[in-house]
């Protein structure tokens, strides 16, 4: 059941990682504006779209605070923090070697 729950973890893990890497698009599309909008006037939109941005990757050092600390817990569970989620765990390969003997 650990394992079960453990590998259902790090895939949710593994989901959290891109989502916080997806989170830096709209950044890169508003550098497509040019890194300093001082020439524009400030009821422009694209100030507002890059604010946005801003906003949205404020909090991307929480998510990766969370991402570490589940594959801490998936350390404590089953002894390997699988950041790779389609990898086996090696609790998984020993019991599939000692159901086969």
């Amino acid at each position: 059941m650990r394992l079960l729950f453990s590998h259902g973890l790090s895939w949710l893990n593994f989901a959290l990682l891109l989502a916080a890497v997806l989170k830096f698009v709209p950044l890169l599309y508003s550098f497509s504006y040019g890194v300093d909008l001082s020439h524009l006037p400030t009821e422009d939109p694209r100030h507002i779209e890059r604010a946005w941005a801003l906003d949205l990757i404020s909090d991307t050092g929480f998510l990766l605070l969370v991402w570490f600390l589940i594959g801490h817990l998936n350390l404590l569970l089953v002894g390997e923090r699988r950041w790779r989620p389609w990898r086996a765990s090696p609790v998984s390969i020993s019991a599939k070697k000692s159901a086969q003997q």
